[in-house]
């Protein structure tokens, strides 16, 4: 793209099984599309071959291309940085945390939601995805693997 270089990378089944990473080398500026969702819930579309733990993977991914001066643009939240995505990942380790136990013990989807097991994430929460609707893809997301 002119004289700036770029890196683009395939990354399966982590949002979708379609995500692509653009990384402009010389700005030092990484566009993680969906792949990162700055300081509210991601969105693991399921449907279109989305993974939990691919997801996180994919994160760690791009995370290893980052420096501490890497400008990162999400697909959805203000611009972020190396220290924002980790906090992203670490909201999605937690977040799965949460939920596989109460999966791992069979519990429904409803009685999960009536537990309320991610209410220590309100901040997290966007009209896109509130808690519930987290909830919700998480335990489906841990029931299908």
């Amino acid at each position: 793209m002119g004289d700036q270089q770029l890196k683009l990378t395939h990354i399966p089944n982590a949002h979708t099984d379609s995500d692509i990473v653009v990384h402009f080398l010389d700005a030092n500026v990484i566009h993680a599309g969906d792949l990162f969702f700055n300081k509210v819930f991601p969105f693991v579309d399921l449907t279109n071959g989305g993974n939990i733990d691919g997801f996180i993977a994919a994160q760690r991914q791009v995370l290893e291309l980052a420096d501490e001066n890497t400008k990162i643009i999400p697909g959805h939240g203000p611009p972020g940085n190396k220290a924002e995505l980790q906090a992203a990942i670490d909201l999605l380790v937690a977040v799965k945390a949460c939920i596989q136990p109460l999966v791992d013990d069979g519990m429904s989807e409803e009685e999960v939601i009536k537990r309320n097991p991610l209410a220590d994430f309100e901040d997290w929460s966007w009209f896109h995805i509130p808690l519930e609707r987290m909830t919700k893809i998480m335990y489906h997301a841990l029931r299908q693997r």
